[in-house]
């Protein structure tokens, strides 16, 4: 999985930061919300998690994001939103 870093670099990235209606449909979106609930569920405090990954520990949320890769319902949503996105 590549750091947070690559990823806020990346292509895709920063086409989407240069997009605010992008942003605002991904932000407003159900599947959004359900992939934090699951995340919430993985991750427990997702707040504190996200928190922990800006100051360089990313463990907690790496492993709950790969959970939610994992979970049918999870990768189904993931894909939606990327779809959503192009």
């Amino acid at each position: 999985m590549p750091n947070f870093d690559e990823l806020l670099k990346g292509k895709e990235a920063s086409r989407l930061m240069k997009d605010p209606a992008k942003l605002e449909q991904l932000r407003d979106a159900p599947e959004t919300r359900r992939v934090f609930d699951l995340l919430s569920q993985s991750a427990g405090d997702l707040e504190a998690a996200a928190q922990k990954a800006v100051k360089g520990d990313a463990a907690q949320l790496t492993d709950a994001i790969r959970q939610l890769m994992r979970d049918p319902e999870g990768a189904k949503l993931l894909q939606k939103m990327k779809d959503s996105l192009q």
